[in-house]
């Protein structure tokens, strides 16, 4: 009887062990999901963040105003920018393409972090983030009153989720 009930002492030994086994592989199973969700949920927040400085410039706004009879009226228009901006994120997709080395190209490519930024006036300006100081003020100078509206919807890359290029044209009410 003795060597029975040692044999079921340690059978029962030998169950507690694989059972603190199963909840521990579960628990790091648990804690290796969730950190994995937090990062890709921070990864998604940096890519929405870095988007939205260049998706603010695209889309309809409601503007209101007052009518020659003194009531508030609206009606919504495209978001308009100024030629400041269109600079602005021309340097942005500049120390971009600087930070990811892809300054070497001459147009975005969805494969790469690569961002283009284009101008439609009577002369297609292209590649307004490879312009240097000089041609940028210049440009400022002759269009600093004018303004501009993203024309197409800007290219998101299906690879790596972020812009990679936007064209403005000059806005004609």
């Amino acid at each position: 009887m003795e060597n029975a009930s040692k044999a079921l002492l340690m059978a029962a030994g030998v169950l507690i062990g694989v059972m603190i086994l199963s909840i521990a592989v579960y628990l790091f199973y648990t804690f290796g999901n969730y950190s994995s969700e937090a990062y890709e949920q921070m990864e998604q927040a940096q890519i929405d963040q870095f988007n939205s400085q260049f998706l603010k410039y695209y889309g309809n706004v409601a503007r209101s105003y007052v009518d020659e009879n003194g009531r508030q009226q609206e009606e919504v228009g495209p978001i308009l920018c100024t030629a400041h901006d269109i600079i602005s994120l021309a340097n942005l997709a500049k120390q971009n393409n600087l930070y990811y080395e892809v300054d070497d190209l001459n147009g975005y490519n969805q494969a790469t972090n690569y961002i283009q930024i284009d101008v439609g006036t009577a002369l297609k300006t292209r590649n307004l983030e490879k312009w240097d100081n000089d041609k940028q003020i210049e440009f400022l100078q002759d269009n600093a009153n004018k303004s501009y509206i993203c024309k197409l919807e800007p290219t998101i890359s299906y690879l790596t989720k972020r812009v990679c290029y936007m064209q403005f044209v000059e806005y004609t009410p």
